[in-house]
């Protein structure tokens, strides 16, 4: 499951409806799963099952956000409490706390605001880097990458996108449970695209994209939108 902005009330400034699941909802979600079964594991332990099983004798479900927003902030520690593994896919261009891209863009002009505002909205949206630091010294998450800049790489050369994967590749390096796995930006991508990632010996991971069982190699998501699941 994939989850982007969590918390207690929606700011049209900095969120898009869609993208946003209030607290209370979050965690209600969370354990319908469980009263239902549900065993939360690691991205790379569902990879192994996916890879691997034949038959499962449990149910499984792995817990991603992305883009780097400061509101994870909101649930890490009651992630941690509850023993769930969690995995960020952040754009590391946006933890400078001075940039941001297309899509805040289009959120400022539809709360009828002026785009040069984003510089003061931004530490305030993306996790600053001593904020990083401390998210990655978190036992029960691990960090995988999701582009510098949120580009589509449908939209993009396969120039551009080879470009901008090395260099979320090289922001994080030498961070700490930083995993070989690339969410793609709106989980779009193409046969190119996918073939760069394998070059680079990184694992797709797409939102209501491939159907994992007929690709393995590629892990595919749904979206916590706000909806109880």
């Amino acid at each position: 499951f994939c989850f982007h902005h969590v918390s207690d009330e929606y700011d049209p400034l900095t969120m898009w409806e869609c993208d946003w699941t209030s607290t209370s909802m979050f965690m209600q979600s969370i354990e319908n799963l469980r009263r239902h079964g549900y065993v939360f594991i690691s991205l790379q332990q569902a990879q192994s099952h996916l890879k691997n099983d034949w038959f499962r004798f449990k149910r499984y479900a792995v817990l991603t956000a992305d883009d780097g927003y400061k509101s994870v902030l909101n649930i890490l520690s009651w992630l941690e409490e509850q023993r769930i593994p969690i995995t960020l896919f952040v754009n590391t261009k946006y933890l400078d706390g001075q940039s941001w891209s297309e899509i805040n863009e289009e959120q400022a002009k539809r709360a009828k605001q002026n785009v040069e505002m984003l510089s003061e909205v931004c530490p305030k949206l993306y996790l600053t880097i001593d904020e990083f630091k401390k998210v990655v010294a978190t036992p029960n998450v691990t960090i995988g990458m999701h582009g510098h800049e949120h580009l589509d790489a449908t939209q993009e050369s396969i120039a551009v996108f080879k470009r901008n994967v090395q260099l979320c590749q090289n922001a994080l390096k030498d961070v700490p449970h930083t995993i070989p796995y690339f969410a793609y930006s709106w989980g779009r991508h193409n046969e190119a695209a996918d073939k760069v990632l394998k070059e680079m010996n990184l694992i797709p991971v797409l939102v209501n994209g491939t159907d994992n069982y007929n690709n393995p190699d590629i892990i595919d998501r749904k979206a916590i939108d706000g909806k109880q699941l």
